[in-house]
């Protein structure tokens, strides 16, 4: 695609100098260079997201569902009293809570497992609910999967999930890396849910459209 010079320019100021900084520098000056590497990176964005969020939605669900087999059968698990969440957790309840009042619908159980963000639920398999929630519950729901390695390689899914949301760079990780714990961690959900993401990603493919360096 031609980028005309007026184009170009308009482009710079929409997005902001500094923003277009990083792509800059990694393109030895180039600003023609830079605004390619951009919109590329923003197609590896697009692409990586959707992985993720097969990912974020399938782990949501399966611990919603050992959760309720479990401590769900009178009232949802993170209503229950005596509490099975800590103050950080019943916090962000109560927020998903009003978002979905705020929004004019009923708040459901279901609604409130979609609210929920996938710090939440990264937070649920940490060493703070390792001998309330793990031992006795959650580990039952995952394959093969020790709660610390579980935990940290969420977490690093989490900051990519991040870095996308927030319109960040993706170009300086190792986003093969990145893909193949995806794929990893989505394995101890289901070996199907691995399957799943890789027939329907085209991370593969946008790794390949990377542009040439000047």
């Amino acid at each position: 695609m031609t980028i005309y010079p007026p184009v170009r320019d308009e482009m710079i100021r929409l997005l902001s100098v500094s923003r277009l900084e990083p792509y800059r520098q990694a393109c030895s000056g180039d600003v023609k260079a830079a605004l390619a590497l951009y919109r590329w990176n923003l197609e590896l964005s697009s692409a990586l997201f959707g992985s993720i969020h097969y990912f974020e939605v399938a782990l949501r669900n399966t611990i919603d569902a050992q959760l309720t087999k479990d401590y769900g059968q009178a009232t949802a698990w993170f209503d229950r009293t005596p509490a099975l969440l800590n103050s950080g957790g019943q916090k962000k309840v109560r927020e998903a809570k009003n978002r979905i009042s705020r929004a004019g619908h009923l708040v459901t159980a279901g609604r409130v497992v979609a609210e929920l963000e996938l710090g939440f639920w990264w937070t649920v398999l940490s060493s703070d609910y390792n001998r309330s929630l793990w031992a006795p519950s959650l580990k039952f729901a995952f394959v093969n999967a020790r709660r610390e390695r579980l935990h940290s390689e969420i977490d690093e899914i989490r900051k990519v999930r991040n870095r996308i949301a927030h319109h960040e760079p993706l170009f300086t990780r190792s986003i093969e890396a990145d893909y193949e714990r995806l794929l990893a961690t989505a394995e101890r959900i289901d070996t199907r849910l691995a399957w799943w993401i890789d027939a329907t990603s085209d991370v593969s493919n946008v790794l390949l459209r990377r542009p040439s360096a000047p």
